[in-house]
Formats: C-alpha cells, sequence, structure tokens
C-alpha cells in the first residue's frame, strides 16, 4: 500500500511540474467570422505574457502558418503568444460571400474582428502587435490609416511592407539599374545582371502595367538569389515549426486554389498609394527592412518612417536580407521584435 501512495504521490508531482512548465502555453485555432468569412487563426505561443504577435501574411495569396516556419516564430513563441491569421480568400478561409467581396476594405474590417476576437478571448487588457510583411504590409498599413482602428493595437511592426506599390514598382525599376551596374562592375552573375539592366531600361518607369509589375516581382526574386550567390545576403538558416505537407491544418491544393483567385481579383491594389497617409499614423512603430529587397525596395522603408507620426518610432536596415529579413538574419530581426514589444508593456 505504501508502493502505490508513493506512485501516487510521484504522479501527481509530475502532473503538477509539467502543468506548471505548460502554464500559458498555448496550441489551438479559433475561427473568427467577419462579413460571410470564416477565417482560421492558429494560436501558438506564450500567452501568459499578455502579447499577441499577430502576423498578417503576405501574397495575396499566403497562408498564417507559413510565417511558422523560421527560427524567428520558435524564438518569439518563447516569449509571446503568436496568431497565425489566414485572411479572407487565403490558406484555409472559408465561407460564404460575393467575389466582388473580396477587397482590402473588407479585409481590415475582418483585421479588427480577428484583433478584437483576441481580446474578447485573453481580455482587454491583451496587447496586441500587428506584424505585416509584404502583402501584409499593404493590409495593415490600410488598417493603420482607417479610421478609428489603430487604436485597438499596442504597436504596428511593418516588415518590407508594400505600402505604396505603384511606386515600389519605379523604385525597383532603379534599383535593379543601380544594383546592376554595381555588380557588373564587380565582375559578379556579369550576362544575368546585364540582363536585368536591358530590361529595367526598356520600362516606362511612368507607366508601369499591372503585367510588367509581376515581371518586377518575379526579377527580384532571380536578383536575390544572384547576390546571395554572391554572399551579399546571407543564407536563410533551417529550423522553426513547419506543419506536415499532407497531413497539417493548411491543405496545400486548397490554399495554392484560393490564394491565386484572391491574388487575381485584388489587382485593384496595383494602383493603392498610402504613403501620404501615413501621417495618420501615430502608435507606436517599429520598421523592418532588407538592403536588398527587389521587391518592394527600402526606399518604401524611409518613406514609411519619416511619413508617420509616431513619436515611438525605429527604422532598421539589415545589410545580408533581401526580402524576408525574418529568414535572413533571424536572430537580429527577432531581438528588434522582442525589443520593440518589451517597450510597449
Amino acid at each position: 500500500m505504501r508502493f502505490v501512495c508513493l506512485l501516487l504521490v510521484s504522479s501527481l508531482m509530475i502532473a503538477s511540474c509539467k502543468k506548471k512548465e505548460d502554464l500559458g502555453k498555448v496550441n489551438e485555432t479559433i475561427y473568427v467570422r467577419s462579413n460571410g468569412a470564416d477565417m482560421p487563426v492558429y494560436l501558438h505561443g506564450n500567452v501568459a505574457s499578455n502579447v499577441m504577435i499577430l502576423i498578417v501574411h503576405g501574397g495575396p495569396g499566403g497562408t498564417g502558418l507559413e510565417y511558422r516556419s523560421g527560427k524567428y516564430a520558435e524564438a518569439l513563441e518563447a516569449r509571446y503568444g503568436m496568431a497565425y491569421w489566414d485572411q479572407r480568400g487565403q490558406g484555409m478561409s472559408q465561407g460564404k460571400y460575393k467575389t466582388d467581396d473580396v477587397i482590402i476594405e473588407n479585409m481590415v474590417i475582418d483585421m479588427n474582428a480577428v484583433i478584437n476576437s483576441l481580446k474578447a478571448k485573453y481580455g482587454s487588457g491583451l496587447k496586441v502587435i500587428a506584424l505585416g510583411h509584404s502583402w501584409g504590409g499593404t493590409l495593415s498599413a490600410k488598417f493603420m490609416i482607417t479610421a478609428g482602428l489603430q487604436q485597438n493595437l499596442a504597436g504596428w511592426i511593418e516588415a518590407d511592407g508594400a505600402h505604396d506599390i505603384p511606386k515600389l514598382n519605379r523604385d525597383a525599376v532603379a534599383m535593379f539599374k543601380s544594383e546592376a551596374q554595381t555588380q557588373i562592375g564587380l565582375g559578379n552573375n556579369v550576362d544575368n545582371w546585364q540582363g536585368i539592366l536591358d530590361w529595367a531600361n526598356a520600362i516606362d518607369t511612368n507607366n508601369i502595367t499591372v503585367e510588367q509589375g509581376g515581371e518586377i516581382n518575379a526579377k527580384a526574386r532571380d536578383a536575390e538569389q544572384w547576390l546571395l550567390d554572391d554572399g551579399f545576403i546571407q543564407a536563410s538558416e533551417g529550423g522553426g515549426i513547419r506543419p506536415p505537407l499532407l497531413l497539417g491544418p493548411t491543405n496545400p491544393l486548397i490554399a495554392n486554389i484560393s490564394g491565386r483567385q484572391t491574388s487575381k481579383k485584388l489587382d485593384e491594389v496595383e494602383y493603392l498609394s498610402m504613403t501620404k497617409e501615413l501621417n495618420r499614423v501615430t502608435l507606436p512603430t517599429l520598421i523592418l527592412w532588407g538592403k536588398y529587397d527587389f521587391v518592394v525596395p527600402p526606399t518604401l522603408a524611409y518613406d514609411c518612417f519619416n511619413e508617420i507620426s509616431s513619436t515611438q518610432k525605429k527604422l532598421v536596415i539589415f545589410n545580408k536580407s533581401g526580402h524576408s529579413p525574418m529568414d535572413n538574419e533571424w536572430e537580429a530581426f527577432t531581438n528588434e521584435v522582442v525589443a520593440f514589444a518589451e517597450s510597449l508593456k
């Protein structure tokens, strides 16, 4: 009998320690309904911190969980709650609404609904920080300049965000020309860079079409690869938590089909310019950018920093990064996010 009691006490102690160790850790999915859209929000990390970082994913046509595959996400989850949201018409979002409802204005409303749902779940005092990357920077910037919404956040992180697509296209062409001349002068990938230079010189930057915008995006990926090969960009390190391809919460086929449809529908944002409206932003803001980002050139980072009215703002350019500094320089990226989050407590 004494042996059984000892086993029981030991078991209770183990259970108690495990419970204490896991306190505040979350690993679940909630669904947010907004204007006919049913959107999954994958919750992971340390919610006991009372800080939730809302990932506003790229694309359009991306998914929230693709942003969980990097080492930076693993490091941030150890400290804070992380909310990986599949936007309307993307990832595993579902619902019943018209195709005409897939517009950025509705996505702004969706984003606010997600924030309100997080606060309803974890308390009104939860500090939600929006981290928008690439297209997520477009959406989160639109959220920030929409009257009455930004105060629902504790802070905004714009990471290589496309808040002014006409300007980013023009500036990307100029960046292609400048970097091509530099790399040709260094004797690096001369044929490739000469091809980029010839292509860029032929573009009328006063009349960039949607099709040419797509070319800019594709050639930006090529340029990053050449700079990676020649050591100007730091290689991404493997790590983080990537869900199983077929058995995970995201069905890649469905996500790809819905994402392509949404991306095509949102061609209208190719003409969206918000630079001059960024002065409406008063919230603490952290701006993180890769020096060699041809997708969304660093000129937009400086514009954001100069235009916003926030008294607490910081701009960081990562000198060995392209469009995704959270991958190329994940430790430095993580340190900046942590310092920003801690400053808001």
